[in-house]
């Protein structure tokens, strides 16, 4: 059976760059999301003590921490960050990873973080919550929450954390190591 390919189906439809090229011996290849590629990542760079909404404080990883050979891919641009929120330079499915890591506070032993969208620029609904626990004010933890996010807007679609300590626990930060970070990761066209 011979399948027949219509050229919208060789041509990536949101920029129009052609993903399979046939050469005239009839080899196909194909370049996925050749033109588009973006992986990023933000450390805190200081500690966050109680309660925060939004966490603020981020700095980009690739710059903070270039000297220890931290990198990134902005082929198809480059999140931003203003005042804790984060803001995308493109549509399509977007990876998102929080990494914390916290000291344990004094009372109950809680920690909830939250990763909040709006789709309006304006509220914002918790898309994603963790909680973890310490034992002692001197523990330490550290706790992931990961989440899908498709931007549609990219002037209103945006993400941002919060945290919510039930016992004075702090997020820690550093300016020369990823304590607490996220990562963003295009990851394609959503549907």
């Amino acid at each position: 059976m011979t399948s027949i390919l219509k050229v919208s189906e060789i041509q990536d439809p949101t920029n129009r760059n052609t993903a399979l090229t046939i050469d005239t011996a009839g080899v196909v290849t194909g370049k996925v999301n050749e033109s588009r590629q973006i992986v990023m990542g933000f450390t805190l760079t200081s500690g966050v003590s109680g309660d925060a909404n939004p966490i603020t404080g981020w700095a980009n990883m690739a710059t903070q921490l270039s000297g220890d050979g931290a990198g990134e891919i902005t082929t198809g641009g480059s999140v931003s960050e203003s005042s804790g929120t984060f803001s995308f330079p493109t549509t399509g499915l977007w990876k998102i990873e929080f990494n914390a890591s916290l000291e344990g506070g004094s009372g109950d032993t809680t920690v909830q973080y939250n990763m909040d969208t709006t789709q309006d620029n304006s509220s914002y609904s918790s898309l994603i919550q963790v909680k973890e626990s310490t034992y002692t004010s001197t523990a330490k933890a550290h706790t992931t929450m990961v989440g899908l996010l498709k931007v549609t807007d990219t002037t209103n679609d945006k993400v941002r954390f919060r945290q919510l300590s039930f016992g004075g626990h702090t997020t820690e930060g550093s300016t020369s190591e990823a304590l607490t970070y996220v990562f963003f990761t295009w990851l394609g066209v959503a549907s």
